[in-house]
């Protein structure tokens, strides 16, 4: 199990590519949040905070993290070199786990460099060092909850097409409508128990800095359900 993990994390940082996919998300969060005049930027909304960064973070690894996974079981299956990994003496189960565990770790490392702004609005805040701790550890939190939740649907969605960029889209569009799918429906319809179901809902409750059990349970109950799908699918690959 550790053996692919260590396979799926050394094949993305041993290509430029992967290096690359996290600049690129550094350098859009550092853009929208100190350059480039919008609504998330910090300087405009006169307020050293990181809120700004947990609103715009769910849209960038919206394109990330589908971006890490498209290739994790689809290529394989492309290549036919799933059925090798099958005849391992490897639990199927594994095999999924352990790609869902690579892609969390990369997606996370994607994030920790952000860890450099909670410095910089530190220096900025008046007075000096006011700064809600327990707001940031709740964002930090929830975008965690995030990344993981989006690795499980990228592998799910890796297990049913052979092609990765089918793969990608599946996982975007699954993503979009758990984050805006069920808020749509209660805007329209007031149906307020499909509240609970709204991924942005829960994401948005962690960033608020309080940690809610139903809001882990949620993110933890959707990443056994995309896990266990994707298991069930491999399972029924034949050797």
């Amino acid at each position: 199990m550790f053996g692919i993990y260590k396979k799926e994390i050394k094949t993305f940082f041993n290509t430029l590519e992967g290096y690359v996919a996290i600049l690129i998300f550094f350098t859009i969060t550092t853009l929208l949040l100190w350059f480039i005049p919008s609504e998330y930027n910090i300087f405009d909304n006169n307020k050293a905070s990181l809120l700004p960064l947990f609103a715009v973070s769910p849209f960038v690894l919206l394109l990330l993290i589908p971006a890490i996974t498209m290739k994790m079981i689809s290529v394989e299956m492309l290549e036919n070199t799933t059925t090798i990994l099958l005849s391992k003496p490897i639990r199927r189960w594994e095999i999924i786990i352990s790609k869902f565990l690579a892609s969390c770790t990369i997606g996370i490392a994607a994030v920790i460099p952000t860890c450099i702004f909670i410095y910089s609005v530190y220096q900025l805040s008046e007075p000096k060092g006011n700064i809600d701790v327990g707001e940031i550890a709740g964002s930090y939190i929830g975008l965690i909850m995030l990344i993981i939740t989006y690795s499980s649907i990228g592998i799910f969605s890796s297990t049913i097409s052979k092609n990765s960029m089918i793969s990608f889209i599946l996982t975007v569009i699954i993503i979009i409508l758990l984050l805006f799918g069920f808020d749509i429906i209660i805007q329209q319809y007031q149906y307020k128990i499909l509240d609970y179901l709204s991924m942005m809902q829960h994401y948005e409750s962690l960033s608020r800095g309080v940690i809610d059990s139903r809001d882990i349970i949620y993110f933890l109950s959707l990443n056994f359900c995309f896990l266990y799908a994707s298991i069930m699918k491999i399972e029924k690959i034949q050797i």
